[in-house]
């Protein structure tokens, strides 16, 4: 994917990159090798999700990425691919994949099956007031903007992780359309023995954050600073779709 875009908005790396930046092989051998992410995506995006959580993401949250997929499309928390790869995206959408990873949106891009000349990488920290580069013109701005299963593993308080809807409304046109699900930690369903597991694990080895995590203070975040919402809990996970950011 040599004509693929990588875009840092750290000042400490290069700030335009043609091509994903290579990680090391003792990186690659660590973390990305092909059976691993095989196994996340059957493991974590199958089988936890459906029976731990309780929401089948084919079912749930497949579909309402395919609904909410703009001509200026935004993806935060690269993950796999996974969602890109199964949401039938059109071919003449172009497409932002961002990340705080860069190894990470490596591996996203490598495996995303959209048209390279369509899509582009951003290293990027979400949780700062300024996280992408300030649009010049109205065109630049992304109409629709997806985060699934990423707030749950921010490490920040709560309050931190509603201020991201304020942060990126201000990249989105009139009309643009936010959406995402993440796993909660409060107000859901008690967790059944496999879920308690999983979360058990999860919260001790650092991949969870989301103790305090629930549904109430979402919602009223996106209603603060959007004009159409919509929310769902699906077992244990927050869905959320959201249209017409308030500016101020």
């Amino acid at each position: 994917m040599s004509s693929t875009t990588t875009t840092s908005t750290s000042s400490s790396t290069s700030p335009l990159k043609h091509q994903p930046s290579q990680a090391t092989p003792q990186e690659n051998k660590q973390i990305y090798t092909p059976w691993r992410l095989f196994i996340y995506d059957i493991w974590v995006l199958g089988i936890v999700s459906t029976f731990a959580w309780g929401c089948r993401i084919s079912k749930y949250l497949i579909p309402l990425f395919r609904l909410n997929i703009g001509k200026n499309h935004l993806d935060i928390g690269a993950g796999t691919g996974y969602y890109l790869n199964h949401a039938q995206i059109p071919k003449t959408t172009t497409l932002t994949i961002a990340d705080n990873e860069p190894h990470a949106l490596n591996v996203a891009l490598a495996r995303c099956t959209h048209p390279p000349n369509q899509t582009h990488g951003i290293v990027t920290d979400i949780l700062q007031p300024f996280p992408f580069p300030t649009p010049k013109k109205e065109e630049e701005k992304f109409d629709s903007i997806s985060m699934y299963y990423l707030l749950h593993c921010l490490p920040v308080p709560m309050a931190t992780k509603c201020k991201i809807f304020t942060h990126l409304k201000k990249y989105m046109t009139a009309d643009g359309v936010i959406h995402g699900a993440n796993v909660l930690g409060k107000g859901v369903r008690k967790d059944n023995w496999f879920a308690a597991m999983i979360r058990r694990g999860c919260l001790k080895h650092g991949v969870f954050h989301n103790e305090q995590d629930n549904a109430w203070e979402f919602e009223r975040a996106l209603r603060e600073n959007f004009r159409e919402v919509e929310t769902w809990v699906v077992g244990s996970v927050f869905v959320f779709r959201a249209k017409g950011p308030i500016f101020d």
